[in-house]
């Protein structure tokens, strides 16, 4: 079990089996299922997620394909976080 800032419990399951996510990927995990089917730019998930923070343009890249990795059957068909190409990227339900 997880415990955010807000202090609840956030658990997520593939298959009935826990997935154990970093404290950004949980970050961006919730922010996903909040806005479920929104296309979000690189620049708008920095913004959501890192909080203006800079960071390498190619850190949103790298956490999506570990979600990926860890959520999907098959993280290069991709069935929930979905890449719309050359815009950025969005939660499927």
């Amino acid at each position: 079990m997880y415990k955010n800032k807000n202090n609840y419990k956030t658990t997520y399951y593939k298959d009935g089996k826990e997935i154990f996510l970093s404290a950004k990927e949980i970050k961006i995990m919730k922010f996903f299922m909040e806005n479920p089917n929104i296309i979000f730019t690189k620049d708008q998930l920095y913004e959501k997620i890192w909080n203006d923070v800079f960071i390498d343009n190619n850190s949103v890249r790298v956490y999506i394909l570990n979600l990926r990795k860890k959520i999907e059957d098959d993280p290069q068909k991709p069935k929930y976080l979905k890449t719309a190409w050359g815009i950025g990227y969005k939660f499927t339900v």
